[in-house]
C-alpha cells in the first residue's frame, strides 16, 4: 500500500509539474496527486453552508481535481450568497447546473482561474496596492484599505471583501470573499471612461490618440503590454475652472489644435499622464522617478509616512506637490491600473539628485527570487515573466540574486535582505538606468571586491567608455595597506575611492563604512547628461571572473 502510494506521489508531481510549467492552462482539470489530509477542495466542500456553489463551479469547470492536487494556491472563494448574486446578475440564473453552454463554461473557468494564485498569500500580507503573484489568468489582483487600517476593511479589487480569511489547507490558504470577483477584460481607457468621472480626459485621449495607443494589451510579438494613467478627474478640472474639453485644450493649447502632433502641447500634457508599465501606489519609488510616455521626461516620487508626493519642488518653503484621491486610485484593468490625482499635473523638470540604482530592486527587474538561476528566456513567476533588463552577453548566459547576510551589501529587510547581482562567464551586462534628471554626476559602483577570482570592466554609458577601469580584484586594503581606515577622504578619492556606506551592515553589526571590501569605486567625477531621461549602463569585461555588483550611484556634482 506504502509503494503504491508513493508511486502514485511521484506521478502525480510529475504530471503537475509538466502542466504548471506549460505554457498553456496551469489548472486543466488533471487528475493529481492526492491526500487524506483536506486539500482546499476537500475543505470548501466540507463548509457546504458557505461554499457548495463555488464547489458547483470548480466540478462544472474540472478543476475540482486540480485544487485537491500537490502544490500551494491561494484561493479566493465566493461565499454561497455571492456567487448566487453573481449567477443572477449575469445570467440570471439561480444554479450553476443552469449553465450548460460552452461559452458560460468557460467563463466559469476564467473565474477560477481569476480568483487562484500559484502560492501562499496570508491576509497579513496585503498593502495597499497590488499582490505580487499574478493569477491563473495572468493579472494582478488588488489590495485596499479605503474603509480604514486592518485586515477586517481590506477590499480586493475594489470589489470584494474578506468575508474569513487565512483558511489553512494542506495545498494552500482559502480567503472567503462576498462577491465574485470580475476578470479583467478592458484596457485602461475603457476602465476610466465607464467610471464615469473623467469625462474631459478621456475625451482629451481620444483627441490626441491616446485612447488607442493605451487600450493596447498586447504588442506584435504577444507580449503583454502595461500602463499607468494619473488622470484628473472632472472635479479636479472643475477646481481650476475647466469644464470642458475645449476649456482644456484653450488653457494647455490655445494657439494649436493638432493634438495628434506629438510636439502639441496638450499631446505631450496627456503623454506625461501615463507610464508604459504596472505602477500601483504601493510601487512607486520611495525617492526617484517614473518614466513616463513623453520622451525626456519624468515624475518624480517620494514617499512619506503619510502620502505619496508627485512632483514635489523642494523649495522647503511653501512647497507644493500632486498627489492621489486614494479611493479614486489603484483601480486596475486589463493591462494596467489607473489613479486620480488631486491637482493639475503638469510637465515638471527636476533638478540633479543623488540615487541608488540596486539592481534586483529595481521596477524593470522586478524582484527576482533569491539564490535561483534564471536564464533571459525562463519564467520568473510569480516575481516577473522574464526579463528584458538587465541585458547580458553572451545571450544564454544567466543571472541570480544573491542574499549576503554576512557582508555589508545594500538592501533592506523589506526588500529580502542585503543582495548582490551575481552572474558568471558574462562578456558584458547592461541595464536600463533610473532616469536621471538634466545635470553632472559623478558615478560610483560597489561590489564584493578583494578576491582575485573578481573581474576587471570597462563601465560603457549609451555605448561610449567613460572614467576609470574597475578592477574589482582590489579592495581598499589592498589599495592603501593594513592602515587603510586612517586615510583621509581627500587622498582616498584622489586614488579614485570613497569609503562604504555607513548605513548599510551585517547582520552582525559590522558597516561598509568599516569594510574594506565594500569600498566604492569613482568610476568618473564628470558624467554630463545634458537631457532628463534613463540611459544604458554597460559594464564589459577586460579580465573574467565572478560578478557580485552591489549597486550604482549617481551624485549630483554642484
Amino acid at each position: 500500500m506504502k509503494t503504491t502510494k508513493l508511486i502514485t506521489w511521484i506521478g502525480g508531481l510529475f504530471a503537475f509539474m509538466f502542466i504548471l510549467n506549460s505554457c498553456n492552462d496551469n489548472l486543466d482539470g488533471s487528475t493529481f496527486f492526492t491526500t487524506d489530509e483536506m486539500t482546499i477542495a476537500g475543505t470548501l466542500e466540507s463548509n457546504p453552508e458557505k461554499f457548495s456553489m463555488y464547489v458547483d463551479i470548480l466540478q462544472k469547470t474540472e478543476f475540482y481535481t486540480a485544487f485537491q492536487s500537490y502544490g500551494s494556491y491561494t484561493c479566493f472563494a465566493p461565499t454561497n450568497i455571492a456567487v448566487q448574486e453573481f449567477l443572477q446578475e449575469k445570467w440570471n440564473v439561480s444554479s450553476v447546473d443552469e449553465l450548460t453552454s460552452e461559452d458560460q463554461i468557460e467563463f466559469l473557468k476564467i473565474i477560477v482561474k481569476f480568483h487562484t494564485l500559484p502560492t501562499k498569500r496570508a491576509a497579513s500580507a496585503f498593502l495597499e496596492g497590488r499582490i505580487d503573484e499574478l493569477t491563473y489568468t495572468g493579472d494582478y489582483l488588488t489590495t485596499s484599505f479605503v474603509g480604514g487600517g486592518g485586515i477586517a476593511n481590506v477590499e480586493i479589487n475594489r470589489e470584494a471583501k474578506l468575508d474569513q480569511y487565512d483558511i489553512v489547507t494542506n495545498n494552500g490558504l482559502i480567503h472567503a470573499i462576498d462577491r465574485v470577483l470580475s476578470p479583467f477584460v478592458d484596457a485602461v481607457p475603457k476602465v476610466i471612461e465607464d467610471a464615469g468621472t473623467h469625462t474631459i480626459f478621456v475625451e482629451a485621449l481620444k483627441q490626441t490618440g491616446y485612447y488607442d495607443v493605451f487600450s493596447e494589451i498586447y504588442n506584435e510579438d504577444g507580449i503583454r503590454v502595461n500602463f499607468t494613467i494619473l488622470a484628473e478627474s472632472d472635479a479636479i478640472y472643475a477646481e481650476n475652472g475647466i469644464n470642458s474639453f475645449a476649456d482644456l485644450a484653450a488653457v494647455i493649447s490655445p494657439d494649436n489644435s493638432d493634438y495628434l502632433d506629438v510636439n502639441n502641447e496638450l499631446n505631450r500634457f496627456i503623454a506625461y499622464h501615463a507610464a508604459s508599465d504596472f505602477y500601483y501606489s504601493a510601487d512607486f519609488p520611495e525617492d526617484g522617478f517614473v518614466s513616463t510616455v513623453l520622451p525626456k521626461n519624468a515624475i518624480k516620487s517620494l514617499k512619506t509616512d503619510k502620502e505619496l508626493k508627485i512632483n514635489e519642488t523642494e523649495t522647503g518653503t511653501n512647497d507644493t506637490w500632486t498627489s492621489l484621491l486614494a479611493e479614486q486610485s489603484n483601480l486596475p484593468a486589463k493591462n494596467g491600473v489607473y489613479h486620480t490625482v488631486n491637482k493639475l499635473l503638469t510637465v515638471f523638470t527636476p533638478k540633479p539628485k543623488y540615487q541608488i540604482f540596486d539592481f534586483p530592486l529595481t521596477p524593470a527587474v522586478g524582484k527576482l527570487a533569491f539564490g535561483k538561476w534564471y536564464g533571459p528566456n525562463e519564467p520568473n513567476e510569480p516575481y516577473s515573466h522574464g526579463y528584458t533588463n538587465p541585458r547580458v552577453f553572451p545571450t544564454g548566459e544567466r543571472i541570480r540574486i544573491l542574499r549576503q547576510s554576512k557582508n555589508p551589501s545594500y538592501g533592506t529587510p523589506q526588500d529580502g535582505g542585503n543582495t548582490v547581482f551575481n552572474m558568471g562567464g558574462v562578456t558584458w551586462v547592461e541595464w536600463d538606468t533610473p532616469v536621471l534628471p538634466k545635470g553632472k554626476y559623478e558615478v560610483r559602483v560597489c561590489g564584493n571586491t578583494g578576491n582575485n577570482g573578481r573581474p576587471v570592466f570597462q563601465v560603457y554609458w549609451d555605448g561610449q567608455p567613460i572614467g576609470s577601469q574597475w578592477d574589482m580584484r582590489d579592495n581598499l586594503q589592498d589599495v592603501f595597506g593594513s592602515n587603510w581606515k586612517d586615510v583621509d577622504s581627500l587622498t582616498m578619492r584622489q586614488a579614485g575611492y570613497v569609503r562604504g556606506l555607513k548605513t548599510v551592515q551585517t547582520n552582525q553589526g559590522v558597516t561598509a563604512y568599516d569594510s574594506s571590501g565594500w569600498g566604492r569605486f569613482i568610476v568618473t567625477s564628470d558624467l554630463l547628461c545634458p537631457e532628463q531621461r534613463s540611459h544604458v549602463i554597460r559594464f564589459e569585461t577586460i579580465r573574467s571572473g565572478g560578478i557580485p555588483i552591489d549597486y550604482v550611484e549617481f551624485v549630483p556634482v554642484n
